[in-house]
């Protein structure tokens, strides 16, 4: 009977996110309590038993024989809450702006140069985590340059997504901090087994962007030897795009202190020096404080950036509802052990990576909350059957991200595809036609570096 509660907890939880029913909170929120109050009758415990499941999926439980605490979801909560406010901050001031603006320069006339171009632009301005944000700078920088060299838009189209793809998977990222929430998995342990495969990635993606670029220059008859240059006045309008985008929060003067403090940050997240919320908290509090000086300008850029931060802090939260029901009602144990009854054994020791490569069409045509929280959390109590571990099954979850970025419920690709004026099939078959190897770039790597066991 829990099997077909929990079952039928993922399958109502996935339809009505997939269908706009509820928000993501909602979901989250909403679906597991319900099904926690069925599963009381079932299982005759009582409603205190369930605050209490929620309570230690979102704060921490205690092993009562060993006296070991298991935190909840705050800690990733607090991360990402702090995380998204620090790169909203890093953007704003136009920490990113000096290193576009350099690869738009050198971008020039020449198809390669410029497709080139865009792929490292697009690296860098995705750095702060954020999808949406990422296309508009990118479309407002070459959208009009690929137009008036008549390169096809398409490629824009597929060029800018690549390295969203790869770098959405960032501490700070929404996939990487679904994944460790959903499998009690440390974010920092996670990111460090994910960056290799991430390096890997994105030479790839540089790869393909020079080969797009060398294509475009054949279809155009382009000769480097005897081309002319982009025009000034044309060159000044995409450089625009970056400089005249919000001027009045920029801060150039303080470039070099934003890039320190940056990298000073990140090399503490990566060595574990201190937790993440900690490091980007602080971060946040002395950017804000520097570059914005009055208590009335700090508060007013705290006001602009609630948003953006505290929408995926709350989704992570209500994470802990879900895990906690699933978890203390017992329907994750039941569901995993039925499913481990109908895998056949000789399968077992390679669960890994074919789960990792079929659970791709999942990521791709799921809400990610839906994936994680709804199949990569049970999965990895499968998986944990036959000795795979906790990181290693979050390892396996994350290959799929190398399809994400095509996927038809992510609300920026409708408006990448409209400024592109292309139809979403078709730039969903041409991503897949130049992207495919990313996949397993990252099967092989995590394989031969030994986060996914075979």
């Amino acid at each position: 009977m829990l099997t077909f509660l929990a079952l039928s907890m993922i399958v109502v939880f996935i339809v009505l996110l997939s269908k706009n029913k509820l928000t993501v909170f909602g979901a989250l929120t909403i679906v597991p309590f319900a099904f926690g109050v069925i599963s009381i009758f079932v299982t005759g415990a009582s409603l205190l038993d369930l605050f209490d499941w929620i309570k230690e999926g979102i704060l921490y439980s205690v092993d009562e024989e060993t006296g070991e605490v298991s935190m909840g979801v705050i800690s990733p909560a607090i991360v990402i809450l702090f995380a998204v406010l620090y790169f909203g901050v890093m953007l704003n001031v136009g920490l990113f702006d000096p290193l576009c603006e350099f690869f738009i320069k050198k971008a020039k006339g020449d198809p390669l140069k410029v497709t080139i171009a865009t792929v490292l632009t697009a690296t860098a301005v995705t750095m702060n985590g954020d999808t949406t944000t990422t296309i508009i700078i990118c479309i407002a920088a070459f959208l009009q340059l690929y137009k008036q060299m008549n390169i096809k838009l398409i490629y824009l189209a597929v060029i800018i997504v690549t390295p969203i793809g790869i770098f959405n998977q960032l501490p700070w990222g929404g996939p990487t901090i679904a994944a460790s929430t959903a499998m009690g998995v440390n974010i920092s342990e996670l990111f460090a087994d994910l960056l290799p495969g991430m390096i890997l990635a994105e030479v790839f993606a540089i790869g393909m962007a020079y080969f797009i670029g060398l294509k475009e220059r054949k279809r155009l008859n382009f000769d480097p030897k005897t081309a002319k240059d982009i025009s000034p006045e044309d060159m000044q309008e995409m450089l625009n795009a970056i400089r005249l985008k919000d001027p009045e929060l920029k801060r150039p003067k303080l470039f070099f202190f934003n890039l320190i403090l940056t990298l000073i940050i990140l090399i503490m997240l990566i060595l574990d020096v201190a937790h993440g919320g900690v490091l980007f908290g602080i971060g946040a509090a002395i950017a804000l404080t520097v570059n914005y000086r009055t208590a009335k300008l700090i508060n007013q850029r705290l006001d602009d950036l609630a948003a953006d931060s505290l929408a995926p802090a709350l989704a992570t939260l209500a994470a802990g509802v879900f895990s906690g029901v699933l978890t203390g009602s017992g329907m994750s144990t039941a569901l995993a052990m039925s499913i481990t009854a109908i895998i056949p054994e000789s399968l077992g020791s390679n669960m890994a990576p074919i789960y990792a490569l079929i659970s791709a069409p999942a990521i791709t045509f799921l809400p990610q909350d839906a994936f994680y929280f709804g199949i990569a959390g049970v999965m990895a109590d499968v998986m944990a059957q036959y000795g795979i571990t906790a990181s290693e099954a979050a390892v396996a979850s994350m290959v799929g991200q190398a399809f994400r970025l095509i996927s038809p419920v992510i609300p920026a690709l409708y408006m990448l595809v409209a400024s592109t004026e292309t139809n979403f099939i078709d730039f969903q078959k041409k991503y897949v036609i130049y992207a495919w190897p990313i996949i397993f770039i990252y099967l092989i790597t995590y394989i031969l570096t030994g986060a996914l066991p075979i």
